[in-house]
This record gives C-alpha cells, sequence and structure tokens, in this order.
C-alpha cells in the first residue's frame, strides 16, 4: 500500500510511501529535511556521488501535489542543505519548479540547514521556530508544545526491518504520545535507528509501499 490511514490528536492523516502527510481536511501537504544541494556540498568536497538529485526530489513532489492537489506545502524544516549562491544549479531548478506551482501557497518552517540560503527568494515563506495549526504544533525540532500535538522533522528516523534473514534499514514515520517525526524527504539522506517500544507507533516506507511496524522490529 502506498497510503496508510493513522489518527493522530483526533484528525485522520494519511502517510505515502514517498514519506511524506498529508492532511485532507485542511488540504494540507507535509514533507521534511529536503536538503536540496546536498549533492553539490558532497561534490564540492571531493565525494563521488551522482547529480540528479535535486531533479527526482522534484519529481517526487510533483507526483505528490498531483495526488492530493493540496491548498499548502509545509516543509518541517531543512529544505536546503548548504550554502549557495544564484550560480548553483539546483537553485534555479527549485525557483522554477516553485514559478510551476503558483497556486499551492508554501510554507518553510526554519531548520538548522536554512539558515546557509535566503529560502525566501525561491518563493517560499519562511515560518521561524513554529506553527500553531490547532491540533498540531508544525515544528523541525521534534519536541513537545503546550499548543498540541507536534509534527517535526530533523532526526530522520529510520528503523530495521527482518525479511527471514535478511535486514533492511528503512526510513520510518514514528508517532509517540505528543511528538511525531516525518521520514527525512531527500534522496540523499541518512537513517538515525528508531527503536520499537511501547506505545510507539511506527509506519516504515518502501519504494512499493507502507510497512506497519510492530514492537521488537517484527512486521
Amino acid at each position: 500500500m502506498m497510503t496508510h490511514d493513522i489518527e493522530v490528536a483526533g484528525e485522520r492523516l494519511t502517510l505515502h510511501a514517498q514519506r511524506a502527510i498529508h492532511w485532507a481536511a485542511r488540504r494540507t501537504l507535509l514533507v521534511s529535511d529536503v536538503h536540496f544541494g546536498k549533492g553539490a556540498v558532497f561534490r564540492r568536497a571531493g565525494i563521488a556521488v551522482p547529480s540528479g538529485d535535486t531533479e527526482d526530489d522534484l519529481a517526487r513532489l510533483d507526483a505528490l501535489i498531483a495526488e492530493f492537489a493540496p491548498a499548502r506545502l509545509v516543509v518541517l524544516g531543512d529544505l536546503v542543505h548548504g550554502a549557495a549562491t544564484e550560480r548553483s544549479g539546483w537553485v534555479e531548478k527549485v525557483r522554477t519548479w516553485r514559478e510551476s506551482h503558483a497556486e499551492v501557497a508554501m510554507d518553510l518552517i526554519a531548520g538548522n540547514h536554512d539558515r546557509h540560503f535566503d529560502v525566501a527568494t525561491l518563493g517560499i515563506d519562511v515560518r521561524p521556530d513554529h506553527v500553531f495549526a490547532p491540533p498540531f504544533v508544525f515544528a523541525h525540532h521534534p519536541s513537545p508544545h503546550k499548543g498540541g500535538y507536534t509534527l517535526a522533522g530533523h532526526v530522520h528516523p529510520g528503523v530495521t526491518v527482518r525479511d527471514g534473514w535478511r535486514r533492511h534499514r528503512l526510513p520510518a514515520f514514528v508517532f509517540d504520545r505528543d511528538v511525531a517525526m516525518l521520514p527525512a524527504f531527500g534522496t540523499l539522506t541518512g537513517l538515525h535507528e528508531i527503536v520499537p517500544e511501547s506505545g510507539r507507533r511506527i509506519v516504515a516506507t518502501t519504494p512499493a509501499g507502507l510497512v506497519p511496524v510492530r514492537q521488537r522490529g517484527r512486521v
């Protein structure tokens, strides 16, 4: 299954295997940790990674927008990865992409990496720290807020799933009592292992669909 509905704070959220959440009641699409330009940063440092990560991520966003027709896209921090200039190849690609979706409002909850580039020049509104959207709080850092249930990123959560003798490390959605963490959306992002435990809901993502994970890593 490419989508999976889950109830959080009394609201129905649709998880998508492309590492996004759609909140239908508010026509809001949520992603986190896109890290545009990360491949370019690696290549400048002499690390051999393939190009095309920006195009791949933009194509995935295009597909999600086509599927859900959101009125608003919210990025929960770290839209960009590092310093860039107007001559950086990814900047013009993202700006052109933004213009092609002028009908969709786009907000960035500023993350720790976003200080390296003025995201507002891309046509995306930047919100510092967190935004209240009752019953939720949109944030980058996964900290509880008195104003609502936190939907956040930053951690790049992942989980190990066993398939017989094989082990797979997969990006995952993680839902705790007061805070949820979205998997990193960007193609070139690592994982931080999350341990299944009592009361924690985890849904792993694969290119073929979503995998709810039971306690102790069993599926």
